[in-house]
């Protein structure tokens, strides 16, 4: 039986290691953000390492990445009328990376006038077969190409759910992040904590995350300082790569 293995790099800022049997493989950049207008054409370089002992082999191929029901769903080449995916070009269109080896591939991508997606990811197809708990796999990688039209990106976020401090768990706040407008986004949080006189007692940066159109996230954050007990507010706030914000607050007690 033969399996593939789609190991999707898309880290926030750097690529990320992922693992196959046997070895390790990743991919740089993980994410590119563009910024263009229908028509315009990009090419991009995407550097695959192989940190394995065997020589892997790799097709070039695209592909759309559409959100549906909230979460993002990869679509074959061709298959949406508007297809960005269709339009990318390799050269390479397929590679040979001998272990510890670095390959550069460059795409070549072009916005059609009524683009299907606001994203492209670039694979590294893996050809090679490996042996995995006793299946044959291959092991994929891909950089997440995005592609804003316009700065009006926007979210949305749902009532913040705070969960107080006890003696054996650490503040913990969680909401639902959601892009309902029509341009990828990048939302970098931050929760604040304030006393009942409304000073600043404490923060903790939360994880950047990305969302495409339509695409809803779970964010949280957790708090592992110690809070006297009394009257707080809890306060995320998101800022956008448009410097517009999205803030929330909920109030709790520490007792």
């Amino acid at each position: 039986m033969k399996k593939t293995i789609i190991l999707f790099a898309l880290a926030l800022l750097a690529a990320r290691n992922v693992h196959a049997d046997p070895g390790t493989l990743s991919v740089s950049p993980a994410v590119v953000m563009l910024k263009g207008v229908a028509g315009q054409s990009t090419t991009q370089s995407m550097t695959i390492l192989n940190g394995s002992s065997v020589p892997l082999s790799f097709d070039m191929v695209a592909r759309d990445v559409v959100v549906k029901n909230g979460k993002r769903t990869f679509v074959n080449a061709g298959e949406l009328p508007g297809s960005v995916a269709a339009t990318a070009v390799f050269s390479p269109k397929s590679l040979n990376v001998a272990p510890g080896e670095k390959r550069t591939v460059e795409v070549t991508v072009t916005l059609p006038p009524q683009p299907a997606a606001r994203a492209v990811v670039a694979l590294f197809q893996g050809t090679t077969k490996l042996q995995r708990n006793g299946t044959q796999v291959t092991a994929s990688l891909g950089t997440l190409l995005t592609f804003a039209l316009s700065d009006n990106g926007t979210a949305e976020a749902s009532p913040l759910v705070v969960h107080a401090p006890t003696a054996t768990t650490n503040l913990n706040v969680g909401q639902q992040l959601a892009n309902g407008g029509s341009e990828p986004v990048l939302a970098q949080g931050m929760l604040a904590i304030l006393n009942s006189a409304g000073t600043l007692v404490a923060k903790q940066a939360m994880t950047p995350r990305r969302l495409l159109p339509g695409e809803k996230l779970d964010m949280s954050a957790e708090y592992g300082g110690e809070l006297q007990a009394g009257h707080y507010r809890a306060l995320v706030t998101y800022v956008l790569q448009n410097n517009k914000t999205v803030t929330s607050g909920a109030e709790f007690d520490v007792r």
